[in-house]
């Protein structure tokens, strides 16, 4: 008995929810057909039944799973004497499905004497909110996020290997930018940045330029008052040793760096900023 059934226009090319609904098992009503739909998943909730697909017969309860494919020839229906509750959903988009491969389910279409109830709460929540989708409330775009955290959740769970290609734009600028982040307190200089990425400092130079607005000194220069700063205020380090601690070797040229970098001297502004801090209290 099909206590929820909706079904939903595709709109979107990365992920759609097609169809959704829960069935409460009536002993003796089963399914058996051929698939039509892209992906359909389904999760017990409560009671047990029975799946068949490719020959084999699964005995499933409460927290197991079964994903019906285009194409497959399925059977399934409830126990006589514990008939099933289960809900499903039906997915569709390239980008939800590409991730859904990362998931083995996809291999082996059963989830069987697995914690599942994080899954199970999701598909739950995704039935639900369809009930009331209409178009004064944004349920919809509840329903999208939920998708992804499903198909986050079932690769979580239940993994596979698989590989990714990520497209990093300006790869040498971030690398750039990590070397500095991860060094500002050694006595580096900007042709230690471009050794390590690999480029001549006047490409290193454009990088910055083109990305960030700014030299790629300027950028060392600004991490380096920015840690010298939270020293300042949250410890009652010597001036002479901050220096030392930002990369600075001579502690009259970080005076003078971080006087023109703040407008006003390090003392001054340890003594501006640093009132309330408790090594001071």
């Amino acid at each position: 008995m099909q206590v929820l059934w909706k079904k939903f226009q595709k709109k979107h090319i990365d992920a759609d929810l097609v169809e959704c609904g829960i069935e409460i098992g009536v002993p003796n009503v089963g399914y058996k057909y051929s698939v039509i739909k892209e992906f359909v998943l389904h999760i017990v909730t409560h009671g047990e039944g029975v799946f068949i697909y490719n020959g084999k017969k699964h005995a499933l309860k409460e927290g197991d799973m079964f994903l019906l494919e285009k194409g497959m020839d399925v059977e399934y229906r409830p126990s006589f004497s514990n008939p099933w509750t289960y809900y499903w959903i039906g997915l569709s988009g390239k980008q939800i499905l590409d991730y859904l491969q990362r998931c083995h389910i996809v291999d082996k279409h059963v989830i069987m004497n697995q914690e599942t109830s994080e899954i199970s709460h999701t598909i739950q929540k995704i039935c639900n909110l369809s009930k009331s989708i209409d178009t004064n409330n944004s349920n919809d775009i509840l329903i999208m996020q939920y998708l992804y955290d499903l198909a986050y959740k079932l690769q979580k769970q239940f993994p596979k290997i698989f590989s990714v290609n990520v497209d990093i734009i300006n790869e040498d600028i971030q690398n750039a930018v990590t070397y500095i982040n991860a060094n500002y307190q050694n006595n580096i200089m900007i042709v230690d940045v471009a050794d390590y990425v690999n480029v001549t400092r006047s490409h290193l130079f454009r990088l910055f330029k083109k990305n960030l607005n700014c030299s790629p000194k300027a950028y060392l220069t600004y991490i380096r008052m920015y840690h010298a700063s939270q020293l300042l205020i949250h410890s009652n380090i010597l001036i002479n040793e901050i220096a030392r601690q930002v990369g600075y070797k001579d502690p009259l040229l970080f005076s003078k760096s971080f006087t023109k970098h703040f407008k006003i001297s390090a003392s001054e502004y340890r003594n501006q900023f640093a009132n309330q801090c408790a090594w001071k209290t």
